[in-house]
């Protein structure tokens, strides 16, 4: 029967793509026990200057974010296996160092080791993961296994910093620094050490990086898809600054993401099923950007009752990207050199990266001059965002994937 099917699939993985699906839910509990109290410490705890706060913080987006499409690369031409191992290592020691350090240059530091961690894992794992992949409907469900294991990590992570926290920082730095440093061992026992391959390209890093960007199909995907980072990022922009805005909503943000984390853990599996019985690749991916997009027409729809607009605005927010999220990254390698994967991926995650930047500070300026209330401007914009993707992706992979469908 179907609803045994991934069942049957996660039986015939290699325990490589089983401890690489695992991974999401390992890596999102030690991110997640830190990074959502950052700012409470720094600020807080040390007494840090708002400035230096942000900039603490945004080193860390920065060093990983600009540096995926690096890291990648370096995967492809020393190896998925050491790549991967020495990612959790260096986050091992920049969580630990993020708990312990007192001092701006040292917190500098240990953010910029974290972040450059996730860009040397990230694009090796998923591209791992991908190879180790014999069709792709196998593909599509390990990756919507894993965002299933990453969603469960995002809603366990801060119950367990909340618990730690509050007893020393510390103390969640060096647990947070332990769980990467045992993922750190798993993956250099279980994980088989490939050779790079021979086919690997010779000339410099630089010719590499430019056919990626001369692969219009490509790039074209990429460019589509990152509209899912500039929506899917404004939770934690314009949603809390329009929750901010109303009357007796204190509460109100911490069931937006735990709603949003549940949606995805209880819903990945059937709505992949749905996928693949119903909808097909092409119509799910747009259909989930442009159900993202529409979202946001619930907030000025049912304005005269804010808190269900906000429920019903996460609610189809969610079910959008858990309807395509895990396509973006099992499709990937359709349009990627088997020698190159890490460095599509990298190159991917970069591009994401600098799409959601690009959109929160156009967003960013718009909520300056509504005096950090959105407006209904803000909302159809991100809705026609959307929408417009949604339709142009779904034309675009629809001729790309018309013989698989």
């Amino acid at each position: 029967m179907q609803r045994f099917a991934f069942w049957r699939d996660w039986l015939s993985m290699s325990p490589a793509a089983r401890l690489l699906i695992i991974n999401g839910l390992a890596f999102n509990i030690g991110f997640y026990m830190m990074m959502p109290f950052l700012a409470q410490h720094l600020g807080s705890g040390l007494g840090l200057a708002g400035w230096a706060c942000g900039l603490v913080m945004g080193m860390r987006v920065f060093s990983q974010q600009g540096l995926f499409l690096l890291g990648g690369t370096l995967g492809d031409r020393i190896g998925y296996h050491p790549a991967i191992v020495w990612g959790c290592l260096v986050r091992s020691l920049g969580f630990a160092l993020l708990g312990w350090a007192e001092s701006l240059p040292v917190l500098l530091l240990a953010a910029a080791l974290t972040g450059f961690a996730g860009a040397l894992f990230t694009p090796c794992a998923q591209a791992y993961l991908a190879s180790e992949c014999h069709t792709p409907t196998q593909r599509q469900r390990a990756f919507a296994l894993h965002n299933l294991a990453s969603e469960a990590g995002m809603l366990l992570g801060p119950l367990v910093g909340m618990l730690v926290t509050s007893q020393s920082y510390v103390l969640t730095g060096l647990l947070a620094a332990s769980l990467f440093a045992l993922l750190g061992v798993l993956q250099y026992r279980v994980l088989p050490k490939r050779p790079v391959a021979e086919r690997a390209p010779r000339g410099a890093i630089l010719q590499q990086w430019r056919g990626i960007v001369q692969h219009r199909p490509f790039i074209t995907f990429t460019l589509l898809a990152g509209a899912y980072q500039v929506l899917f990022h404004q939770l934690y922009l314009a949603l809390p600054a329009h929750i901010q805005s109303l009357p007796d909503a204190s509460q109100l943000l911490g069931y937006v993401f735990t709603l949003s984390a549940v949606i995805g853990v209880l819903l990945q599996l059937p709505a992949t099923r749905l996928v693949e019985r119903r909808l097909g690749v092409p119509l799910a991916m747009g259909l989930g950007l442009g159900m993202m997009g529409l979202s946001y027409l619930a907030l000025p729809l049912l304005a005269a009752w804010p808190m269900a607009g906000v429920l019903l605005q996460v609610s189809l927010l969610s079910l959008g990207s858990i309807l395509c999220f895990p396509l973006f990254a099992a499709q990937l390698p359709r349009y990627a050199p088997s020698e190159q994967l890490g460095s599509y991926y990298g190159f991917y995650a970069s591009a994401g990266g600098c799409m959601a930047l690009v959109g929160n500070v156009l967003i960013g300026v718009l909520l300056g001059d509504a005096g950090s209330r959105p407006t209904s401007l803000i909302w159809l914009l991100l809705a026609l965002c959307g929408m417009t993707a949604g339709w142009l992706l779904y034309r675009h992979l629809r001729a790309a994937l018309q013989p698989d469908r």
